[in-house]
């Protein structure tokens, strides 16, 4: 899902009064996920999407009524919804509320979380919100979960416990053509991109996100969390040895390496005879990416985060 935080707290700390919209119940199937989210401002600019385009525009017009008037609303759209001139292409219904009382505080705090890479939940008491006066205290409350990685956005009773998890990071090893493509196209899906090599880092390239590294060995364990993905993109396998000791023992949710299936074979062997695990040795899929036949850079960089995207999202 899209993050709309950052967007949200820059706008009110300039000033401008801003709503979180949420979808907080699908009745049948929906384009978006439950928790997808808006970010909508007092002059009527948003970031952000509840459905695929279909509803909105009639929501950034009801949140500007709801910033107005100073109270939050839950609508409802599509089936069995009162807007008979509004219908979701799939013949669903999508529940939606705009909060307009979600303080600056909040914000930032969910920002703050994010910042340091750690997950917290928004517990939001749906009912709560729209039969009061916005007033953050009695419907919000927001919840570290970092020893729950896995926790995903839910509805408990009456409650919507919408997580943030930190943004899927990719960490990248190597240099040449695919390594450049992998970090070049990893941000325009979203990602977070450390992008590790021996070779020379200008200005340029670490406002990129280019990490200088003069020696495999010295891996920085930082670079690891349950919300990394990590790509080793050598040509030259010497550098792979210890990179690769410390991904297997890693919290990575994804290991993948460049090179042939003999490559790979070689790999893993050299791997056991290290020490590693037959488990360990599993985690690192070789070659990397998704066989879709791709053999520019371009494309194999494409499929690895196809790769990435799928092992995420459990399809993998």
């Amino acid at each position: 899902m899209e993050n709309v935080i950052p967007d949200a707290c820059r706008w009110s700390a300039e000033g401008y009064r801003v709503a979180l919209v949420t979808l907080v119940g699908i009745d049948g199937s929906s384009p978006r996920p439950l928790g997808s989210q808006m970010a909508v401002r007092e002059d009527g600019r948003y970031v952000g999407l509840i459905s695929g385009g279909c509803v909105e525009a009639a929501l950034v017009h009801e949140t500007l009524a709801a910033l107005s008037d100073g109270r939050n609303r839950k609508l409802r759209y599509g089936k069995d919804s009162p807007y008979f001139d509004i219908r979701l292409p799939c013949g669903s219904g999508i529940d939606v509320l705009i909060d307009v009382g979600i303080s600056s505080a909040i914000l930032k705090a969910v920002l703050q979380y994010q910042q340091r890479r750690e997950p917290v939940m928004l517990c939001v008491d749906v009912e709560a919100a729209t039969s009061v006066q916005a007033n953050p205290e009695q419907y919000l409350q927001l919840e570290p979960c970092h020893d729950q990685p896995d926790v995903a956005t839910h509805i408990s009773r009456d409650t919507l416990n919408r997580v943030y998890r930190p943004t899927t990071r990719v960490l990248a090893f190597g240099r040449g053509e695919i390594f450049r493509q992998l970090v070049n196209l990893a941000p325009a899906v979203g990602f977070e991109v450390l992008a590790v090599t021996p070779d020379a880092v200008d200005v340029q390239d670490e406002e990129k996100g280019y990490i200088p590294l003069s020696r495999p060995d010295l891996f920085d364990p930082a670079w690891c969390d349950p919300w990394t993905a990590a790509a080793l993109l050598f040509h030259d396998h010497e550098w792979e040895g210890p990179i690769l000791q410390h991904l297997i023992n890693s919290d990575c949710f994804y290991v993948g390496a460049l090179g042939s299936l003999r490559s790979q074979a070689l790999r893993c062997e050299w791997l056991k005879e290290s020490g590693a695990n037959d488990q360990q040795i599993a985690r690192i899929k070789g070659p990397i990416g998704l066989n879709i036949g791709g053999r520019t850079p371009p494309e194999i960089a494409i499929s690895i985060l196809a790769e990435i995207i799928s092992r995420q999202s459990g399809h993998l």
